[in-house]
């Protein structure tokens, strides 16, 4: 209950009128107080207290065990104190104003406000006032229940926060998706150019090379989207993020840089998860580089620790973030001794294109590809000042079971194309041709069809191919992994390489049985792809 003034006597009495118990010394506790209100009042579970408006500054002359829990106040302590005490920096001023109209109305009132504990720490409070008026008419005390709503309150703001991010990642997801076609042309042609430019041609093939970097720039742009947004097609595997730490740990190390210590602290029975490796690697790269340029802000060395646990996440008492799963989780905690997190903008970082770094620094995708990786792998990251100072991010990864998997072995580096015969499926006239010209380019036979229905009557009259190379998204109400089981089904000599430069969770587990070359891709990839298909032990070619 906030601040109040002793409300004016010309009001007129509008409640129903209640038996007026006898008022007490307000910093006398009302243990022995013989009215049945106060004794049932004192041990119900809910915080409740009561003000007396008729002494100066309406001071609390009665609070239950439930109310000096829930404060950290013992009861001598809150007894003659006006409500003000529980007030802190950050609560909300309007709310109090609006607690203190009411009571100078004498009207009942409910709100929602944050409060603190004697501790310091801070919690939701489910305020409610309301007037008690005697036989007489006269106003005697004010009556308040209260209620901890913290967990309420997380929970709604991180589904706010889940409805807002999700708006933004069809938006973004959407932009990708066309955004990547455009990158695949200009990757493709320039890679063409490349091959064909006279190597004495300097600032031809330096031309060449910018356009080539800058496109290069775009695409980890637009990955960093989609993964944001949910849309990146994971390859997830089974595996220990000990392990993974550990075989990553030089290139943090580098990314870390000169004057920064690397510390980890590995717990020695760490679960298993189930994650996507490379695109774990890429958030734990991220968090390492926002990491480091926060501390060089500082101008002086620092640290960067790296940690891991098994934890627990109970529906009755939570250990992690209020909107995480009951479950059991494995935690990598990834904090620095840097400046730190502003708290006005702790709830911004994950936001695509927020950043506090100056302009032309950065675009604001780490962390919101972290984000989105977490989520598409059932988890979630959170972000909170660091006890010691600095910042924490963690890391929340559903545990998995089972055996962990070795890594692939490397591909090794591909031959130039053969004669083979090539079936492509591409709907975007633009890909297609560069698709094409790129094909020929590595010496394939080349067969273009603009969509899947083509594809198969092709098939129908010629199927003397050695791959089916098919986009995903396509128009005409078949797909590329529906075309894909087909030919799998009729053809099954035929091997099949799809693409795409957006995934989508109703395809992705037709996709997962087929090799895939994500958009854009360079024409030494396309070629490595190709090859480690058609060349694998046991290819149906």
């Amino acid at each position: 209950m906030s601040a109040t003034d002793r409300p004016a006597d010309t009001e007129k009495a509008t409640r129903s009128p209640v038996s007026s118990p006898p008022i007490a010394d307000a910093r006398q506790p009302h243990s022995g107080q013989s009215d049945i209100f106060f004794a049932a009042v004192k041990t119900t579970r809910m915080p409740m207290i009561v003000t007396d408006p008729r002494q100066p500054d309406n001071p609390i002359v009665f609070c239950n065990e439930a109310f000096s829990f829930m404060t950290g106040y013992s009861e001598e302590e809150i007894l003659g104190t006006n409500c003000r005490f529980l007030q802190g920096p950050e609560t909300d001023r309007d709310v109090v104003a609006q607690v203190r109209a009411a009571v100078e109305r004498r009207d009942e009132i409910a709100v929602e406000l944050l409060n603190y504990r004697k501790n310091g720490s801070t919690f939701w409070n489910a305020l409610f006032v309301s007037p008690v008026y005697d036989d007489a008419g006269e106003l005697v005390y004010f009556f308040s229940s209260q209620l901890d709503i913290s967990r309420r309150r997380e929970a709604e703001d991180a589904l706010h926060e889940a409805q807002k991010m999700e708006a933004v990642g069809k938006l973004t997801g959407g932009i990708a998706h066309d955004f990547n076609n455009l990158l695949q042309v200009i990757i493709g042609y320039s890679d063409i150019l490349e091959a064909r430019i006279d190597a004495g041609d300097r600032s031809g093939r330096r031309a060449v090379e910018a356009i080539g970097a800058a496109a290069a720039r775009g695409a980890t742009l637009t990955q960093q989207l989609l993964a944001f947004a949910r849309k990146q097609e994971l390859r997830d595997r089974l595996l220990n993020f000990n392990q993974l730490i550990e075989d990553f740990r030089p290139i943090l190390n580098r990314t870390a840089g000169e004057g920064i210590i690397l510390r980890q602290r590995l717990e020695e029975n760490l679960w298993n998860c189930r994650i996507d490796p490379v695109q774990a690697e890429m958030a734990l790269l991220n968090i390492v580089t926002n990491a480091r340029e926060a501390i060089a802000r500082q101008g002086t060395g620092g640290a960067i620790s790296i940690s891991t646990r098994n934890m627990i996440q109970s529906a009755d008492q939570p250990e992690g973030p209020a909107n995480l799963e009951p479950g059991e989780y494995v935690v990598v905690r990834i904090a620095d001794d840097g400046p730190g997190i502003d708290p006005t903008i702790a709830d911004k970082v994950f936001d695509p294109f927020f950043t506090t770094k100056e302009m032309g620094k950065g675009a604001g995708l780490g962390l919101a590809m972290v984000y989105g990786f977490m989520r598409q792998s059932g988890g979630l990251a959170t972000v909170e000042p660091d006890a010691e100072g600095g910042a924490a991010l963690s890391l929340h990864f559903p545990r998995a079971a089972g055996v962990t998997e070795r890594r692939p072995s490397a591909v090794q580096p591909a031959r130039k194309g053969g004669a083979e015969r090539v079936l492509m499926v591409e709907d975007q006239e633009d890909v297609g041709d560069l698709g094409r010209s790129m094909l020929e380019d590595l010496g394939y036979d080349v067969v273009l069809t603009r969509s899947a229905r083509e594809a198969l009557d092709h098939l129908a009259q010629d199927s003397d191919f050695q791959l089916l190379f098919t986009d995903i998204l396509m128009p005409g109400g078949m797909n590329g992994v529906a075309l894909a089981q087909v030919v799998r089904r009729d053809y099954p000599r035929l091997a099949v390489l799809l693409t795409t430069g957006f995934a989508d969770e109703a395809i992705d587990e037709g996709a997962r049985s087929y090799e895939l070359i994500r958009k854009p891709y360079r024409r030494s990839e396309l070629n490595e792809r190709i090859r480690a298909v058609l060349d694998r032990p046991g290819a149906r070619t």
